[in-house]
C-alpha cells in the first residue's frame, strides 16, 4: 500500500508544478459511474476533515468498489492555517476568475466532481458549535455547523443516491451508535440552498448537486480536539463508502487512541530516490548541514499527502510542513552525489545488517559501521574519534551530543555516508534511533493542527 502511495505521489510530482498542489488518490477498481469522491481541505483551517481523507487515502485498502480521494484541495491555505489565502474557495463555484490563484484549483475540482464514473461526493469540514434545530444555548443551535451532515436539498430525483435526506440520517445514526459524549450527537442539516441561502449556492456541494451528482458535507465540530474531530469524520466517510458498496481494511483500531496514533506515528519525508530520509515524529525545529545535491530539483516521498517541503523565498532555507503545522526548517549543505552504493553493513547490537540507505534501525546498546573500502562515516554529534571517519568506531549513545538528534527525545542520530573514491560525493544516509531511553526523556508527538480556540464544551 505505502509503495502504490508512493508512486502516486510521483505521478503527482511529474504533473504538478508546485509542492501545493492538490494530490488526487484513486484507490480500488473502477466500477462503471459508481465512484465515491472524497474531498478535504477546502478550508485550510479545518484540520478534522483533510487529515480523515489524508488517513482515508493512506491508511485503508479498498478491496471492492472505487474511491478518490482528494485530501489537500486547498493545499496553500492549510499551510498557512487560513480559512483562504485566496478568499474562501468554498464560495468560488458559480465564478472563479482566471487571475483568482485558485482558478487552477477550482477548476481541476469540478473536472472531477463532472466526471462520468463520479457518483457521489463528500466534501469534509469542521464547524463551529454543535448544530440543534432548535435553541439550546449559544453553542447548540441551528445557526452552528458542527457534527452535522449537511444536505442541499431533500432528494436529486433520476440521481444515483439521490435520496439526499435519507443518506444523511443513515450516516448520521451510525455516527451516533459510536459517540463518545451524547453532546456531540449528529444531526442533518439541510440548508435548502435552492430556495435562497446565497452564499451556499457559490458551494462545491450545491455545484455538484446542479450537476446531478449526489453530494454531502461533513462537518466535525471545532469545539472537539483534532483527533475526535477525525474519529466522527471516519465514522461518517465509513457509512458513505458502505452506502456506495466499496468494501474496505482499515490498518488501525476506530477508536479516539487509535485515530490519535494513526496521525501521529510513522510521519516522514524522504529525498532523491529514498537516499535520505527524515523521521518526523517529536522532531526538532531545525536542523543543520543536511547533504542536498547540487544544481538539482528538490524532488521526495512522504508517508501521507499533508507533508511537503517548500523553500524560503528569501534564503536557502527549507520549511518542513505536515498538514498546518510546520515541523521542521532545513539548512542545506550542498555536495555531488554519487549513485554507486544503496546500502551498507552495520553491526546492531552484535548481529551485523545490511542496512540500507533511507532506512531506520534501532540499536539497545551500541552499533558500528563495518568498514568499507572508499566509504567514508559520518555519525552526526559523534564525539569520539576526530579522524572524520567513524567507520569501525563502536558507538553508544552517550557517545553522541544530544543536541544533534533529529528529534526531541534524543533518540534518533543521522549517519552519512561519502564516497571517498568520488571525491567525497555524497552515497547516502540512515537513522540509528537508540530503543532504550529513560522515561523522563520521552514526549509524545502530537500534531495540533492549528487547533481552535473556542470555549471548552460546557458541562
Amino acid at each position: 500500500m505505502l509503495r502504490l502511495f508512493k508512486i502516486l505521489v510521483a505521478i503527482a510530482s511529474m504533473l504538478n508544478a508546485s509542492p501545493l498542489d492538490f494530490t488526487l488518490i484513486k484507490k480500488g477498481t473502477p466500477e462503471k459511474a459508481n465512484t465515491l469522491l472524497v474531498i478535504g481541505g477546502i478550508q485550510g483551517d479545518e484540520p478534522g476533515g483533510f487529515l480523515a481523507a489524508s488517513l482515508v487515502g493512506t491508511k485503508y485498502t479498498v478491496t471492492k468498489g472505487s474511491l478518490w480521494v482528494v485530501p489537500n484541495l486547498n493545499f496553500p491555505s492549510i499551510v498557512q492555517q487560513s480559512r483562504g489565502t485566496a478568499g474562501d474557495m468554498n464560495r468560488k463555484f458559480v465564478h472563479v476568475d482566471k487571475k483568482d490563484p485558485d482558478y487552477k484549483t477550482v477548476t481541476s475540482i469540478k473536472s472531477l466532481i463532472l466526471d462520468k464514473e463520479v457518483s457521489m461526493v463528500v466534501n469534509l469540514h469542521d464547524g463551529s458549535g454543535f448544530y440543534r434545530e432548535k435553541v439550546v444555548d449559544k453553542y447548540f443551535n441551528p445557526k452552528r455547523w458542527g457534527n452535522s451532515c449537511i444536505i442541499d436539498q431533500v432528494k436529486l430525483d433520476q440521481v444515483k443516491y439521490g435520496n439526499l435526506e435519507q443518506i444523511a440520517k443513515r450516516v448520521a445514526d451510525n455516527i451516533n451508535a459510536n459517540l463518545q459524549d451524547e453532546k456531540h450527537r449528529y444531526h442533518v442539516k439541510n440548508t435548502k440552498t435552492a430556495e435562497g441561502d446565497q452564499e451556499m449556492l457559490k458551494s462545491l456541494t450545491y455545484f455538484a448537486v446542479k450537476n446531478k451528482k449526489a453530494a454531502f458535507a461533513n462537518e466535525s465540530s471545532k469545539m472537539l480536539p483534532t483527533h475526535l474531530r477525525v474519529y466522527y469524520q471516519l465514522l461518517a466517510l465509513e457509512e458513505y463508502m458502505r452506502i456506495a458498496g466499496i468494501e474496505f481494511e482499515r490498518h488501525f483500531e476506530l477508536t479516539p487512541e487509535g485515530v490519535h496514533n494513526a496521525i501521529n506515528k510513522d510521519v516522514y519525508i524522504a529525498f532523491f530516490g529514498d537516499k535520505l530520509r527524515l523521521d518526523l515524529e517529536n522532531p526538532r525545529k531545525k536542523i543543520g548541514y543536511f547533504p542536498m545535491p547540487k544544481d538539482k530539483n528538490l524532488t521526495f516521498n512522504a508517508s501521507n499527502p499533508l507533508t511537503t517541503i517548500i523553500k524560503e523565498k528569501k534564503g536557502s532555507n527549507y520549511d518542513i510542513y505536515y498538514g498546518n503545522r510546520h515541523l521542521m526548517k532545513l539548512h542545506p549543505q550542498y555536495f555531488e552525489y554519487s549513485n554507486k552504493y544503496d546500502s551498507i553493513s552495520v553491526n546492531v547490537d552484535g548481529k551485523v545488517l545490511d542496512v540500507k540507505f533511507g532506512s531506520s534501525i534501532k540499536v539497545d546498546e551500541y552499533f558500528n559501521v563495518v568498514p568499507e573500502k572508499d566509504l567514508r562515516v559520518n555519525v552526526i554529534g559523534y564525539v569520539g574519534d576526530k579522524s572524520g571517519n567513524e567507520s569501525g568506531q563502536k558507538i553508544e549513545k552517550k557517545d553522541i551530543i544530544r543536541n544533534y538528534s533529529i528529534d526531541k527525545n534524543g533518540k534518533k542520530y543521522r549517519v552519512e555516508i561519502y564516497d571517498t573514491s568520488e571525491e567525497d560525493k555524497f552515497a547516502g544516509m540512515f537513522l540509528v534511533e537508540f530503543s532504550k531511553i529513560q522515561p523522563e526523556e520521552d514526549s509524545s508527538f502530537s500534531v495540533a493542527m492549528g487547533e481552535d480556540k473556542e470555549e471548552k464544551i460546557p458541562n
